[in-house]
């Protein structure tokens, strides 16, 4: 690491001037310390203290409705080839001496089904997810458009999730903790892409809620476009709403075509995903708008009533996980220290 060389005495009258640390390529200089394997190390000890978060983040939603455990993928920093190796001589290569983040991954396998006491309490046997609708979305004066859509506002938002711990609010319509409606929505194909289908003539989009007649059977009201719960439950939903208008082909659930890995957290916590799903201008008027995801039907899932799904978050590979997270973060900073202790040497030699 270190090479001093006095070199030539220098000519009567010129002054010497005192060495300096000179850097050169990779993580090596001449003359100092490797200031690059500090950064390197300092860059590590990050991407070991997100990793722990992670970690800390699946233990703690191993007792949430629907959490899915997410693990965090690494790879290495520069990696420093001095010379190439031949068929007589071996190479002098150094690999990446630091870590970084990657990417992260979210597992999104099915948790155990617990039984509950609630019938607004729902689980989804399958891959699918339950459709949430912003207030803004829906409808909730009485009347023949109880509980359907609105005209599509610019904050209107859909999100997706597997946490079905849904109460019902003082209209008598399922809702999450934040207030987001659960919707059962009709499905058309845009561009090749199945999408949440818009009505042209009445500028509102097919958002229809459920309410809870399972809690409440004498006061359903006599309109609406609310579907009943106790048919909600029944996957995909053939039935009538609250105005005894069919409804056919519409499902409980949806499914994600572009890939569950590109839904993205919201606000409202890890177990809300948001599909990027946006307005647009209506096509040719055709009932329908853009999309930037593809949603399918999920007819093969099954609804269950007075049921939650449990975390898939797992104790027993979280625990060894942290312990080995915390001996990594022991060691960087031991080579931290080592390379600071260095440092002062290295000082104290050029004094």
């Amino acid at each position: 690491m270190l090479a001093l060389s006095r070199g030539a005495p220098p000519a009567e009258g010129v002054k010497r001037e005192p060495p300096t640390a000179k850097m050169v390529t990779g993580n090596r200089c001449v003359l100092g310390v490797s200031v690059p394997n500090e950064i390197s190390t300092v860059q590590s000890l990050r991407a070991v203290d997100a990793w722990i978060d992670v970690i800390n983040a699946n233990i703690n939603g191993g007792v949430r409705t629907a959490y899915k455990s997410s693990r965090l993928k690494f790879g290495g920093t520069n990696t420093n080839l001095v010379r190439g190796g031949t068929t007589t001589s071996l190479p002098l290569q150094f690999p990446e001496p630091g870590l970084m983040t990657t990417n992260s991954v979210v597992d999104f396998t099915s948790g155990s089904i617990t039984a509950s006491t609630e019938n607004s309490h729902l689980a989804i046997q399958g891959e699918g997810f339950f459709l949430l609708g912003s207030p803004d979305l829906v409808d909730t004066t009485a009347g023949a458009n109880f509980g359907g859509g609105l005209a599509a506002q610019p904050t209107a938002r859909y999100f997706l999730t597997r946490d079905g711990e849904f109460h019902t609010d003082k209209n008598g319509l399922l809702v999450n903790a934040n207030g987001y409606y659960l919707i059962f929505a009709a499905l058309t194909t845009v561009a090749g892409r199945r999408v949440i289908e818009y009505d042209n003539a009445n500028a509102t989009t097919y958002t229809n809620t459920v309410f809870n007649d399972l809690d409440n059977p004498n006061g359903v009201p006599a309109a609406g476009k609310a579907v009943r719960l106790s048919e909600f439950l029944k996957n995909p939903v053939n039935t009538t709403n609250l105005s005894g208008a069919p409804y056919g082909g519409f499902c409980s659930t949806v499914s994600v075509t572009g890939g569950k890995q590109s839904l993205r957290y919201t606000s409202f916590g890890s177990t809300v995903y948001d599909l990027g799903y946006k307005f647009e201008t209506v096509l040719s008027g055709t009932n329908s708008h853009d999309a930037s995801i593809s949603l399918q039907r999920n007819n093969a899932d099954v609804v269950l009533s007075k049921s939650l799904e449990s975390s898939n978050a797992s104790m027993t590979q979280s625990v060894p996980e942290l312990s080995l997270a915390q001996k990594l973060f022991s060691a960087l900073t031991k080579i931290l220290q080592t390379s600071a202790t260095n440092t002062d040497a290295v000082i104290n030699l050029i004094r």
